[in-house]
């Protein structure tokens, strides 16, 4: 089963539900409604007991950083489980809430992610429109000498 493999790559098995990785979770501050549902500790154990866990909108709320993965006394990688739990859910068409690169379809960031970020940014509009290899790609269309 696919999300067996996802919490054996990432290490999620062997969580001691510790809440290590809760305490450093950025999260904490950036979204009012933080609670266990939405932390690294939450949807470790809502894959690990296999609550409809693709369906879940915290699993879009993570912001990547890995800070967990960094504190966790059994090595589980936070960032490498909401990863492949995304993906899978993208692949069955389950709450994709992303915002796709304008130029190659990827993934750049999470609407709840984007929101935040607009947010923290009053006055100044922009654009979490295009994955790291596009903007570097139209950087080097703008400064190429030609």
């Amino acid at each position: 089963m696919l999300i067996n493999k996802i919490l054996e790559d990432s290490g999620a098995v062997f969580c001691v539900d510790c809440g290590k990785c809760v305490a450093v979770c950025p999260m904490a501050e950036m979204y009012q409604d933080f609670s266990v549902d939405i932390s690294p500790r939450g949807i470790i154990q809502k894959a690990l007991r296999r609550e409809n866990i693709l369906e879940d909108a915290g699993l879009w709320c993570c912001v990547g950083c890995n800070a967990g993965a960094q504190v966790c006394p059994e090595g589980v990688n936070c960032r490498e489980l909401i990863k492949g739990l995304r993906n899978a859910a993208l692949k069955q068409n389950l709450n994709g809430k992303i915002q796709s690169c304008s130029r190659c379809g990827a993934m750049v960031t999470t609407l709840p992610v984007s929101d935040y970020i607009q947010k923290k940014l009053t006055g100044k509009k922009i654009m979490l429109n295009l994955c790291p290899a596009c903007r570097q790609q139209v950087y080097m269309e703008r400064n190429t000498l030609g």
